[in-house]
């Protein structure tokens, strides 16, 4: 009986722990320029992606020891140019050391993967869509540290992706947001960004957010996707992907939102899911606010797979 007890004890504090303290599962950026990695060594978290922006000449990014130009087989790009992009979703702990295939030995750089404790990682997440009653729009918030959006990916169901930012430059801060129009057009600036051949699906839909990759663009890569909400209906476009990725529980949606209302996460990094999203009467895109009750009531199996 004692053990029982004890058992059952461990569990409801491991559960309220995780309910405290939620993780974050950040970004990293690199920029890979002219015969220079920078910064030439990030430290990253466990979980955390690793994004390279590629801002000049043409490099690979390619995981091995620079001065034997070995491969690990963890990651290789091949050799590509200006505006590429690619992402790697760490794993394990340590160090891992990559360099630029034609530039070797001069050019490299290193991961420094550790448990937690590194807070120099955006955390970019989906924070309110608007899909009927208005114009069409999506917010994406930075919950974490200073980062850049640019080359990050939108997929709207039935839609075609949006890459964000129209240069390698898109500079959000801690708390900042950035707007996306969608049926209109406008000047894109660093809070507001304009896409007149998109739009939202109003009865049902979803929307996908990605880290940027180039190389290995498919949105069904589990490791890519950092984002998920869909309404109407559940088993809509990348539903199967989010809850592989620990985002979104298969066949949740948020349904019977009023025309001309938002829809508002209301959760904290390290939260996802159906779970943490409100109906907000009045949209506040470009703040945070509105989040009074939420729109589906959280069980207990929703949180140990949101938790898991």
């Amino acid at each position: 009986m004692f053990q029982r007890l004890l058992r059952s004890l461990l569990a409801s504090v491991s559960l309220s722990a995780l309910l405290a303290f939620p993780t974050m599962a950040g970004q990293v950026r690199v920029n890979v320029s002219n015969f220079a990695f920078t910064p030439r060594a990030a430290n990253i978290n466990t979980g955390d992606h690793l994004v390279w922006i590629w801002t000049g000449g043409s490099h690979s990014v390619t995981a091995g020891d620079s001065a034997l130009t070995n491969t690990t087989g963890q990651f290789d790009t091949g050799v590509v140019g200006l505006n590429s992009s690619f992402s790697f979703k760490t794993s394990t702990l340590g160090l891992i050391r990559y360099y630029c295939i034609p530039h070797a030995p001069d050019m490299a750089g290193r991961l420094i993967v550790q448990t937690s404790g590194n807070t120099n990682a955006s955390d970019f997440r989906i924070t309110e869509v608007l899909f009927s009653g208005g114009e069409d729009r999506v917010e994406i918030a930075n919950l974490g540290a200073t980062g850049d959006l640019a080359r990050y990916r939108l997929k709207i169901s039935g839609q075609a992706v949006a890459s964000l930012g129209s240069t390698n430059n898109l500079s959000v801060p801690a708390g900042g947001r950035v707007v996306l129009h969608f049926g209109v057009s406008g000047t894109n600036s660093t809070t507001n960004l304009f896409f007149p051949a998109l739009s939202l699906p109003d009865a049902t839909g979803s929307v996908a957010l990605y880290v940027p990759n180039t190389v290995a663009p498919s949105l069904a890569t589990v490791s890519q996707i950092i984002d998920f909400v869909q309404w109407g209906a559940g088993a809509q476009e990348n539903e199967a992907t989010a809850n592989s990725a620990g985002y979104w529980t298969p066949g949740s949606s948020i349904n019977g939102v009023a025309p001309g209302h938002s829809i508002e996460f209301c959760g904290t990094p390290g939260q996802y899911g159906v779970a943490n999203w409100s109906e907000v009467a009045t949209p506040n895109f470009g703040s945070n606010g509105g989040c009074a009750t939420p729109t589906v009531r959280s069980t207990w199996g929703r949180i140990k797979t949101l938790y898991r």
